[in-house]
């Protein structure tokens, strides 16, 4: 980039608007590096953290067990870590969102809201986490523009209302967000139990399309992890 605006600089036949566009590049990229890690931490750091803000997601929840890393989550964890420090060794699209996939109960929410509130605390950015079925409500609330450029988590996507009544208005939340952040380039994240061809069926083609380049679709393999207690008789 430096070089390339060295060269703008000493030749007097380009245009204005292309200085404009190398500014508007520059201003991207940095945009795009603000949603990364200032903090220098080895791998072994960033899963013993993960695991400390899995496992105070669990207390919240009144369960008490131990968050555990298996077969099934490491790999996904080790690319997290590659993901979070921009490393290029990282699988997914460093410049998009996540959206994690899987069975009921696999532990896909558990491991994206940790993830993130080790993010919102150790980046230059910060998520706005949402379920789905309150956003619709926040939107009336807040208005749409307040949720049209921000990072923001949307936890059980598809499982929300399609379409909403505000004032005798008929809205579309989840359609309506995703075509606004789409334009604004704003980074994504959810969580779902569908897939793909799924959520082509309950949002449309159009809003498909959009979600696959806003986001990278991480299948979270397993099964439930959830705690079982017995039946009792007495």
């Amino acid at each position: 980039m430096e070089a390339i605006s060295k060269t703008i600089k000493r030749n007097n036949l380009v245009s204005n608007n292309t200085q404009k566009m190398l500014e508007q590049l520059e201003e991207k990229e940095q945009h795009l590096r603000s949603f990364k890690s200032f903090t220098q931490m080895s791998y072994d750091e960033f899963k013993q953290l993960l695991i400390c803000y899995a496992q105070e997601i669990l207390l919240q929840r009144s369960v008490n067990t131990q968050y555990v890393v298996d077969r099934h989550n490491g790999p996904i964890i080790k690319q997290l870590y590659f993901y979070f420090t921009n490393n290029p060794e990282c699988a997914w699209n460093l410049n998009a969102g996540l959206i994690f996939g899987g069975k009921i109960g696999c532990g896909k929410s558990i491991l994206m809201m940790a993830y993130l509130n080790l993010s919102n605390e150790y980046s230059r950015r910060r998520t706005t986490i949402v379920h789905s079925k309150t956003l619709a409500g926040l939107m009336k609330q807040k208005g749409i523009e307040f949720y049209e450029k921000r990072p923001i988590f949307i936890d059980e996507l598809g499982r929300e209302e399609s379409e909403v009544k505000d004032f005798g208005n008929v809205i579309k939340p989840v359609i309506d967000l995703f075509a606004l952040r789409y334009e604004a380039g704003s980074r994504t994240y959810a969580t779902t139990n569908f897939n793909y061809d799924s959520l082509e069926n309950f949002y449309s083609p159009f809003i498909r399309s959009r979600m696959e380049e806003m986001m990278t679709f991480v299948y979270v393999p397993g099964e439930s992890r959830r705690l079982r207690n017995q039946v009792r008789s007495k």
